[in-house]
């Protein structure tokens, strides 16, 4: 029988390794984000656990072609929001990867909730599609996301650090990243 490895061992995925942690104070919650160590496929996963406790816990249950890919706390209430991205292979080429939805995890409740899928997204005026790209903080409530975001008109895309308004799911640009992702 294999020795499971010290990260299985607390709990986290099989496999995955190279955690990144983030902590809730208010909860006293801290969050692993990981990644598989051998796969085709991205595969990162979420796993929450509180101070006192020795295990993880994983957050959701998904299946090896999603990944979640970026995460965000808001600071005051116990909300946790993460992008999930659906990988697949292709013929002679790498995987790739689309954004896929945007969910919140309550860490008081472990309730997961979609937020937004794919296309769901209320683009700004002038563009006629948006897509998340990365979450990149979260405001003391949870109300509205900072994010890199995708935006295209006409064919052109273009990608922009916006403010996203989490019920509304409208994105607000706040600065145009001229080197696509920097």
């Amino acid at each position: 029988m294999k020795r499971p490895s010290r990260f299985e061992a607390v709990g986290l995925p099989e496999g995955h390794a190279f955690p990144r942690l983030a902590f809730h104070r208010p909860t006293q919650t801290v969050i692993a984000h990981t990644r598989p160590r051998e796969s085709p496929f991205p595969g990162e996963r979420l796993s929450v656990r509180h101070v006192k406790e020795r295990l993880y816990r994983s957050v959701g249950d998904f299946p090896p072609g999603i990944s979640l890919s970026s995460f965000a706390v808001a600071s005051k209430a116990p909300l946790l929001y993460f992008i999930s991205f659906a990988w697949s292979e292709f013929e002679n080429g790498p995987p790739g990867g689309d954004w896929d939805t945007l969910c919140q995890f309550r860490l008081d409740t472990s309730d997961t909730q979609i937020l937004a899928r794919r296309g769901e997204l209320i683009a700004p005026q002038g563009y006629d599609r948006a897509w998340l790209s990365e979450l990149l903080s979260a405001d003391d409530d949870g109300v509205t996301l900072c994010c890199k975001v995708g935006l295209s008109a006409g064919g052109a895309v273009e990608y922009w650090i916006c403010e996203l308004l989490v019920v509304q799911r409208t994105v607000t640009p706040v600065t145009r990243l001229e080197a696509t992702f920097a």
